[in-house]
């Protein structure tokens, strides 16, 4: 996995400010608008941010880059990623995208059927337990940098998927609509995610 203190050119001891300013630094030599090349280093320096400009991210991350004394182990070829990764936790994300909208359908019939909440509540205890399989799936090993693209995708389609099921559950315990879209917004935004992931995975070479 990838140096994001490296990635930023900062030391470990850099404060928060000092994280910002190289952040919004090297965005301005690498965005795409004015550097062509600069696609996958973007993707790169948006993950470091991600985890750098977060204190609990980046009290997490300190912690993992400390606590082992062991090297990290060369990132897996990006065909075995691929297949022992990409393609279990895609399933995965599909089988959640694919059923809600008929879940939801169900659910619309009757909101304050007991029955029908019952069933719903079951459905959405099954894709959390879908989305915690994919989420060890993604952690399971560290993407090959040749794949980078195709990884960032996948982890922020992951996240939307997760606020998208707290807002569902959210929905279950007030019935307020505003739970109802802005899961729906989630979703989708799932959705083109995991496009922009298959967008770069066709980009590398790789198909369904």
């Amino acid at each position: 996995m990838s140096d994001h203190y490296q990635t930023l050119g900062l030391r470990p001891n850099a404060t928060h400010a000092q994280v910002k300013a190289a952040y919004r630094r090297l965005v301005k030599l690498c965005h795409p608008d004015t550097n062509p090349q600069g696609h996958e280093r973007m993707i790169a320096l948006n993950l470091a941010y991600e985890v750098l400009g977060d204190p609990v991210q980046r009290r997490a991350y300190d912690q993992r880059q400390t606590t082992t004394s062991l090297p990290c182990p060369p990132p897996p070829a990006p065909q075995l990623w691929w297949r022992e990764v990409f393609q279990p936790v895609d399933q995965r994300v599909n089988r959640i995208l694919g059923t809600r909208r008929q879940q939801l359908e169900r659910l619309a019939a009757d909101p304050f059927d007991d029955a029908c909440m019952a069933e719903f509540n079951r459905y959405l205890l099954a894709c959390r337990h879908t989305l915690q399989q994919a989420e060890a799936l993604f952690r399971s090993q560290a993407n090959p940098p040749a794949l980078a693209g195709v990884a960032s995708g996948l982890y922020h389609c992951l996240n939307h998927l997760h606020d998208a099921l707290e807002d569902l559950h959210w929905f279950t315990q007030s019935y307020s609509e505003q739970y109802l879209q802005t899961s729906e917004a989630l979703f989708r935004r799932a959705g083109e995610q995991r496009q922009r992931a298959w967008q770069s995975a066709r980009q590398a070479g790789f198909s369904r």
